[in-house]
């Protein structure tokens, strides 16, 4: 697939390179061995908002993640809109599965029950030692939990709304018995629980918490704790919660600055259909960085389709970095573009290469990651061409992107 020699010699050399996979969804491998699998599952997470797009039903395609849906069934929903979503970038990973793990180059109506039979073989313990270890060199996994768990491969990642999430009083209520204390009944003292609980998770291994990137409100106290009489009272309407949730945000921030722990953003383009990604520009996060400047932000997806707006973040924000994970899935051409910009506007330790970002398709992380390792390698080579790097300093820089920088950020 590499036809150029310098491109497939770097290429060849950032493959050793130990990596860390600097964002993924995955669930504790004891629950993935516990699925019923078939050969779909790879074609489903990402590639079932192109197939929708292509004309299929979003039911059937939402069906190819099913455990119940016969295969028979899959295949043929699938079969007409196989070839019309090839060409896309998220459907590389599962070809490259096939390839890799099950030695078949495509799926046809003669494989898959074969190749069906063979991923349940393969779903047996061991299997993200072989598909992340083994197959990927990765060493080290960043991963979103919605609850506590890691290993020595996986460090956590939770969401915001686990510590900020307050909606009702049984909310609040949950994350104060959560931390062994009575209902609050100023919010003041809420907050304190709340550090507590984010003490607790940060000392238990977390590492971060993720949010979105909407449009920054900044947290009013006055109106906060108004809301929260009202939330604790059950009358809170959509107005308080609003409130509450804005400044316990700005809290939380604050909070992780001082605890050295890292606040994650979504950005940029959505995961599935019928959605408004112009709701979550990179640029929204410039009144929120600017307000927690001791807190450090990990930009995700390269704010695509906007990676020239996270550049300049980048270069202007000493406490954003800049993440590429998932958006080589998006587009690799914008991938790459991303890149060139971003080595014009941006220190090069503030880059991170990769993460697959996937939640039960462990198989498809090791494509995605070839996916990133080519386009990494041709925007490093064309500039070695250039008389602009040399070649060992290009794997300087592919070392830093796909290694050093997410493990400094993250203090790792």
């Amino acid at each position: 697939m590499l036809a150029d020699s310098m491109v497939k010699g770097l290429f060849d050399q950032i493959c050793l390179i130990p990596t860390v996979d600097a964002h993924e969804h995955l669930h504790a491998e004891e629950m993935r061995i516990a699925r019923k699998v078939d050969i779909f599952l790879l074609f489903h997470q990402y590639l079932f908002t192109q197939l929708i797009a292509a004309g299929m039903d979003p039911k059937m395609a939402d069906g190819l993640g099913s455990e119940d849906m016969p295969q028979d069934e899959k295949w043929e929903a699938l079969a007409p809109y196989l070839d019309l979503v090839r060409m896309c970038g998220c459907a590389r990973p599962p070809f490259e599965a096939l390839k890799y793990f099950f030695g078949e180059d495509d799926l046809t109506a003669a494989n898959y029950e074969r190749l069906s039979a063979l991923m349940r073989a393969h779903n047996v313990p061991g299997l993200f030692d072989r598909c992340l270890r083994r197959a990927c060199n990765i060493v080290l996994v960043l991963n979103q939990n919605r609850t506590m768990w890691q290993n020595n491969l996986f460090k956590p990642i939770l969401p915001e709304d686990n510590f900020i999430g307050m909606r009702d009083r049984a909310a609040v209520e949950a994350l104060s018995r959560e931390v062994g204390a009575g209902v609050p009944e100023i919010l003041s003292q809420f907050v304190e629980h709340m550090e507590t609980l984010l003490t607790r998770r940060v000392r238990e291994g977390m590492i971060g918490v993720k949010g979105t990137a909407f449009a920054y409100t900044p947290g009013d106290p006055e109106a906060a704790s108004a809301a929260f009489r009202r939330v604790i009272a059950g009358a809170a309407d959509n107005k308080d919660r609003a409130a509450l949730v804005d400044f316990l945000r700005d809290q939380l921030y604050e909070m992780c600055g001082k605890l050295q722990i890292v606040v994650v953003k979504h950005s940029g383009v959505w995961a599935g259909g019928w959605s408004d990604h112009t709701t979550i520009r990179p640029t929204n996060i410039i009144p929120v960085a600017i307000k927690h400047r001791e807190t450090r932000f990990d930009l995700f997806h390269a704010g695509t389709p906007w990676p020239e707006d996270a550049g300049l973040l980048g270069r202007a924000l000493p406490n954003v970095w800049l993440n590429l994970c998932w958006s080589h899935l998006i587009s690799p051409v914008l991938y790459e573009h991303a890149l060139e910009v971003w080595m014009d506007m941006v220190p090069v330790n503030r880059i991170i290469a990769f993460g697959g970002d996937y939640w039960w398709a462990v198989e498809n992380v090791y494509g995605a990651l070839q996916q990133a390792r080519e386009g990494v390698a041709r925007v490093l080579a064309r500039r070695v061409k250039e008389k602009r790097l040399t070649e060992t300093k290009a794997l300087e820089i592919a070392r830093r992107w796909f290694h050093d920088t997410p493990r400094e950020l993250y203090r790792v």
